[in-house]
């Protein structure tokens, strides 16, 4: 029988180092020295740092800012209405007797950004000594109005416009002839808290109205507003006055059929010689209207006399 190979392990004593750190006043000193060497490295860098910095800056003072040949002398302002040049040396806080590179035209640009009748402003140099600005501003779309808020339509004082976006602005100066002839929305009570200036109104009641006056607009073809005010009406319908004083009840939906149904009666009360006083076009057939005219009453001497309740006008004819 082969003999079976065996081969043994001899485990020998593992080494103990001795780990041994040496200080001696050499020693501590050599350190000190490149210590402080390095720290005077840096600061000899940090000075010619601050050296480069401050010749840059008093070559550009004395270049630029300092330089009469930049001194500011014209403010380009783009037309618009809502900002003149003294609105925006006031507004910008812009300072007049120094050089156009003195403005820091980043913070005008942002300060006039931050005036609600503004859309869009831009700022910048133009060589030799002007500042242009760029801005386009709101258009009026809208008066708004609101009694719980103190806001009143058509004033100089306390009136407030939106846009066809419906952000609310205070009322330029600028616009405010112009803004007379457009129509005036009525914001309740219950949602005057929606009424931020500057931002976007999401009343739903104002949605109802700026949805209605599209549709009027689309309607009618006419670049002349025709829809003097609106405003709610209990909790199922918006009250509408035109600029002959019509008076016309509107559901809070379906007001493209409503429209036509206006538009038809009008045309049908005018072709008897009646004028309309008030009417309701909620109802889909047999629409209730109130005549004020001679026509109505018989009596051709009083053309305006009180609104007599007319049997109903229906818009559709019989078939």
């Amino acid at each position: 029988m082969a003999r079976r190979k065996t081969s043994t392990y001899r485990s020998t004593a593992r080494s103990q180092v001795l780990d041994v750190k040496v200080y001696s006043p050499m020693i501590l000193r050599y350190q000190m020295l490149k210590f402080l060497g390095r720290c005077t490295k840096w600061l000899l860098l940090l000075g010619v740092l601050t050296a480069s910095g401050y010749a840059v800056w008093n070559y550009y003072q004395r270049s630029y800012v300092q330089n009469p040949d930049y001194e500011l002398r014209v403010i380009k302002l783009t037309p618009n209405t809502a900002l003149n040049e003294g609105d925006v040396v006031s507004i910008g806080e812009m300072p007049l007797n120094t050089s156009i590179f003195g403005i820091d035209i980043d913070a005008v640009e942002q300060r006039l950004r931050a005036r609600p009748e503004v859309l869009h402003v831009s700022v910048r140099r133009e060589l030799p000594s002007t500042i242009s600005i760029e801005i386009k501003e709101r258009i009026p779309y809208a008066w708004i109005e609101c009694p719980a808020r103190d806001i009143q339509a058509r004033s100089r004082e306390r009136g407030f416009l939106i846009d066809r976006d419906a952000h609310l602005y205070p009322c330029p100066p600028m616009q405010f002839e112009a803004a007379l002839a457009l129509p005036i929305i009525v914001i309740s009570s219950d949602e005057s808290a929606h009424l931020e200036n500057g931002k976007k109104i999401t009343a739903k009641s104002l949605q109802r109205a700026m949805h209605l006056l599209a549709i009027a607009q689309q309607t009618t073809q006419s670049s002349l507003p025709w829809i003097d005010r609106i405003q709610p009406h209990q909790l199922w319908a918006m009250k509408v006055w035109t600029r002959d004083g019509i008076e016309v009840t509107f559901g809070l939906d379906d007001h493209q059929r409503q429209m036509q149904d206006l538009l038809i009666s009008m045309e049908h009360a005018a072709g008897k010689g009646m004028q309309i006083a008030s009417i309701n076009l909620i109802p889909q057939r047999n629409i209730p209207v109130v005549l004020r005219n001679a026509a109505a009453t018989g009596d051709q001497n009083d053309s305006l006399t009180i609104p007599v309740e007319n049997p109903v006008i229906n818009p559709y004819p019989a078939r």
